[in-house]
């Protein structure tokens, strides 16, 4: 899984969240989708972000060119307001992290759970539709799954979701024999 984002972006990510609800235009996933958009494109393109924060260019001109890029890229006005607050605050080479908190928070507020499933070989649809049941009816909430494959888990799968680890691989298994044996 990724790497947890830090204290500054669940600020800043909480921060957004509140103005989305209080806004009441758009959905929070849709905002999510167009930050998590534009912050592909800061992440992407290294000249764009070493440029926006290079000091040896006037600050003016970095903000401009950063909501130039922003419109270019068809960002909202909510999100070119917030592109130029995360500036000011010397805060937008924190952007991916941020932008990966505020998909969490909004998928959090609107129910979703993202869940991962890896299994050791690619199974039928037939049989992931039925495991994706299984799991639906153990966690509350709107799930969205992703599936992956893993041969080193050997046979079973590795569930994860909301923080939680659910191993269910051999792997697991055989590494819990293990420990208890050399305990």
């Amino acid at each position: 899984m990724a790497k947890t984002p830090g204290k500054l972006a669940n600020r800043y990510a909480k921060a957004l969240l509140n103005v989305v609800k209080s806004d009441g235009g758009r959905s929070a996933q849709d905002v999510a989708a167009e930050l998590s958009s534009f912050a592909g494109v800061w992440s992407s393109d290294a000249t764009l972000a070493d440029s926006i924060i290079n000091p040896m260019f006037e600050r003016g001109q970095r903000s401009a060119a950063l909501l130039e890029v922003a419109k270019a890229a068809g960002a909202s006005d909510l999100l070119q307001r917030f592109l130029r607050i995360l500036f000011e605050r010397d805060r937008i080479a924190v952007l991916p992290e941020i932008a990966e908190a505020f998909e969490a928070a909004a998928d959090e507020a609107a129910g979703v759970v993202k869940v991962s499933v890896t299994l050791a070989r690619d199974i039928a649809d037939e049989e992931r539709g039925a495991i994706a049941e299984k799991i639906s009816q153990q966690i509350d909430g709107r799930l969205e799954f992703s599936w992956s494959t893993d041969p080193d888990i050997i046979g079973g799968m590795l569930i994860q979701y909301g923080g939680n680890v659910v191993d269910g691989s051999l792997r697991g298994r055989l590494e819990r024999i293990e420990r208890k044996l050399g305990a």
